[in-house]
C-alpha cells in the first residue's frame, strides 16, 4: 500500500474574489513582471531515489533531467514542460519507474522565464484533478483545503468564467511559488502523475478581440495560401556573399506544375536600403522580386513577400523600428496595385530582443503604415522566438483588422530535421536519425555531444520508446499544431506554417515520411503550409535531374 507524505508549511485557500482585487495573494505580494504562461512544468525530484524511464504520456509536452543539478542528481530528476493556453483545459502526464523505495517529491509550477535583467516571470498555471497511480495522492483536487500539499502556491476557488474541472476548486502555481507533494513509491512500481492545466488570465491583460466565424478576409485569403514553397537562400541573402541560390521565372512554372498554389520569397531589403530617415531602397532588390512576384501571380500562384534576417532590428528593435517602418511603407507603395494574390508577411522568424510583446505595437504600427496605400491587402504576422507557436499566446493583433493570417514555424523533431547541418553545431551533429523511431539498431550520439544531457537523452528515448512515444514522430509537431489551430479557432485568425522541413542530410526515406507526416497533420486542421525550401538544402526540387527529389511529389502531393 503507498501513502503520501508531506511536510513543510500549510497553505490558504483564497476566494476568487479576493485575487481578482489584488491581482496576486496578499502574502505573496511581488514585483516580478507578469506574463501569460504558454507551459506547465512539472518536476519531479528525489534525494535517494533513482529514476528511470521518464515519459511524457499526455499532452504536448517535453521532458528531460533537471540540468540544474549536478551529474549524480540528474539520475534522480525529470522536468517536463507541457504546452497550454488560457481558454481550455488540457490533460497532461508524465509517467517515471523508481529505481529503489523511497521518497520522491514533485512541484507543480509555471514555467522559469527571465527578463533580460534577470527577473523571472509570473506566470500562472491553474491545476486541477491532479491523480497519481502508482503511489497514493489525496486532495489532488483542491477541495479539502490545507493537507497534503505544501509549497507556496494556494487554492483558488473557480469562476464562471474559469469553471474547475472537478469541483470547485483549482490550484495556482508559478515557478517561483510551486504546489509541491512528496509521493511515497517503491522500487520497480511505475508511478503515473495525471493532472488538467490552463494559463491564468493576468490582471488587466489585453484580451485580442475575437473575430466570429470563418469567413473574414483572413480566412478567405488564406485558403490561397494551403501548399507553398519557399525561395529559400536567394534574396535574403547579402548581395556580396556567393551563397546564394538563383531562383528564376522557370521555377515559379515548375511550382505550379507540382500543385504548389503559392511561393513564399524571403526578402533581405535592409541590405538594399539607404541611410535614414527616408532608408530608400534601391531599383535592384525591387526588380529582382518583381520578377518572381510577377510571374507567379500571372500562372496563378499566390506569392508571399516577407522581410528576412533582419538581424539589426532584432537585435534592437525601439532603436531600428524607424528603419523598419519606412522600409515597410515603400514595398507598400510599390505593391499598391499588385493583385489580392500578393500579400506581404512583417518579419521572419523574430528572435532576441524582438519579443512577441515587444513587437506587438511596433507590428501594429506597421500594419497602420500598410494600411493607407494597400487597405486590402493580406498580411501575414507571426509571434516571436522564432515565430514559435508557444509564443501565440502573447500575440496581440489589432481589433480592427481582419485581413489578416497567423503565421508559425516548425522543425521539430529538430535533432532529425537538422541532423548534419553546419549552422547547427554541434547539437545536431550526431546523424542517420530515421524518421519514424525507433531505429533498427540503437543509434550512438556523436562525440561531439556525448556530455550534452539534453541531446544524449533524446537520443536514448529515439532508441527505446515506441513509434506513439518517440520524438523522432509525428508526436514532436502534432500537438504543437493542434493547440495552433485552436489559439486560431479561439481568436478567428487563421493560422499558416511558413516553414518545415528537414535538411537533405536524413535518408530519403524518412525525409519523405516526414512531410507526409507533416503535411497530413496541417490538413487535418487546415493549416496552410509553405515547406523550406525549394532547391537549397532542404530542397524539393532536384537541379541535376530536373525533377522533384524522389519521394517528395508522393509526401506532399499523395502521389499526383
Amino acid at each position: 500500500m503507498f501513502s503520501l507524505k508531506v511536510s513543510g508549511q500549510r497553505w490558504r485557500v483564497v476566494p476568487t474574489a479576493l485575487l481578482l482585487a489584488i491581482g496576486v495573494p496578499i502574502a505573496a505580494a511581488q514585483t516580478n513582471p507578469v506574463k501569460m504562461a504558454a507551459t506547465a512544468r512539472i518536476d519531479v525530484l528525489s534525494q535517494s531515489v533513482a529514476l528511470t524511464n521518464g515519459q511524457a504520456v499526455a499532452g504536448e509536452g517535453k521532458i528531460a533531467r533537471a540540468s540544474w543539478l549536478s551529474g549524480s542528481a540528474q539520475g534522480r530528476s525529470y522536468t517536463a514542460e507541457f504546452a497550454i493556453n488560457h481558454f481550455s483545459w488540457h490533460e497532461v502526464a508524465l509517467r517515471f519507474v523508481p529505481g529503489t523505495s523511497g521518497e520522491v517529491e514533485f512541484k507543480l509550477m509555471g514555467p522559469w522565464q527571465q527578463t533580460a535583467n534577470g527577473r523571472v516571470y509570473k506566470q500562472d498555471v491553474l491545476w486541477d484533478a491532479v491523480q497519481v497511480t502508482g503511489a497514493e495522492l489525496a486532495n489532488g483536487s483542491f477541495e479539502s483545503g490545507n493537507e497534503p500539499w505544501r509549497g507556496s502556491g494556494i487554492a483558488e476557488r473557480a469562476s464562471p468564467t474559469v469553471p474547475a474541472t472537478h469541483g470547485s476548486y483549482y490550484g495556482r502555481a508559478w515557478h517561483d511559488q510551486p504546489l509541491i507533494a512528496v509521493l511515497t513509491v517503491s522500487a520497480g512500481v511505475p508511478v503515473t502523475l495525471r493532472a488538467q492545466v490552463r494559463a491564468a488570465v493576468p490582471p488587466n491583460y489585453p484580451e485580442m478581440r475575437r473575430i466570429a466565424g470563418t469567413n473574414s478576409p483572413g480566412h478567405v485569403a488564406a485558403r490561397g495560401f494551403m501548399r507553398g514553397a519557399n525561395c529559400g537562400n536567394y534574396l535574403e541573402v547579402p548581395p556580396k556573399e556567393t551563397w546564394a541560390v538563383r531562383h528564376s521565372t522557370n521555377d515559379m512554372a515548375r511550382m505550379r506544375a507540382e500543385g504548389f498554389d503559392h511561393v513564399r520569397i524571403p526578402v533581405g531589403w535592409h541590405h538594399y536600403a539607404g541611410p535614414g530617415p527616408e532608408y530608400k531602397l534601391s531599383k535592384e532588390i525591387f526588380e529582382k522580386v518583381d520578377v518572381l512576384a510577377t510571374r507567379a501571380l500571372g500562372i496563378g500562384l499566390n506569392v508571399i513577400i516577407n522581410m528576412h534576417h533582419f538581424d539589426a532590428f532584432t537585435s534592437d528593435p525601439p532603436g531600428k523600428k524607424n528603419r523598419f517602418h519606412a522600409i515597410w511603407r515603400q514595398i507598400a507603395e510599390h505593391y499598391a496595385d499588385a493583385s489580392p494574390g500578393l500579400a506581404f508577411e512583417l518579419l521572419n522568424e523574430p528572435k532576441d530582443k524582438a519579443t512577441t510583446a515587444v513587437m506587438n505595437p511596433i507590428y501594429a504600427q506597421a500594419i497602420k503604415e500598410i494600411r493607407k496605400t494597400n487597405p486590402t491587402r493580406t498580411i501575414f504576422v507571426g509571434p516571436g522566438r522564432w515565430n514559435s507557436i508557444d509564443e501565440l499566446t502573447q500575440l496581440i493583433l489589432p481589433n480592427d483588422d481582419s485581413n489578416l493570417v497567423v503565421t508559425v514555424h516548425n522543425y521539430d523533431p529538430h535533432y532529425f530535421t537538422h541532423q548534419g547541418a553546419s549552422w547547427a553545431k554541434p547539437q545536431n551533429d550526431t546523424t542517420n536519425i530515421v524518421f519514424p523511431g525507433p531505429p533498427a539498431t540503437p543509434l550512438e550520439p556523436a562525440l561531439t555531444v556525448v556530455t550534452n544531457q539534453a541531446v544524449t537523452n533524446w537520443i536514448r528515448d529515439y532508441n527505446t520508446l515506441p513509434p506513439a512515444q518517440n520524438p523522432s514522430s509525428r508526436r514532436a509537431f502534432a500537438g504543437k499544431l493542434r493547440l495552433a489551430r485552436q489559439w486560431g479557432e479561439y481568436y478567428g485568425r487563421p493560422i499558416h506554417v511558413g516553414e518545415f522541413g528537414c535538411y537533405t542530410t536524413a535518408d530519403a526515406g524518412s525525409r519523405s515520411r516526414y512531410y507526409s507526416e507533416f503535411r497530413q497533420v496541417c490538413e487535418q486542421h487546415g493549416i496552410g503550409w509553405a515547406i523550406w525550401d525549394w532547391k537549397a538544402g532542404f530542397k524539393y526540387w532536384d537541379l541535376a535531374t530536373q525533377q522533384p527529389v524522389p519521394g517528395m511529389r508522393e509526401a506532399l502531393f499523395g502521389g499526383r
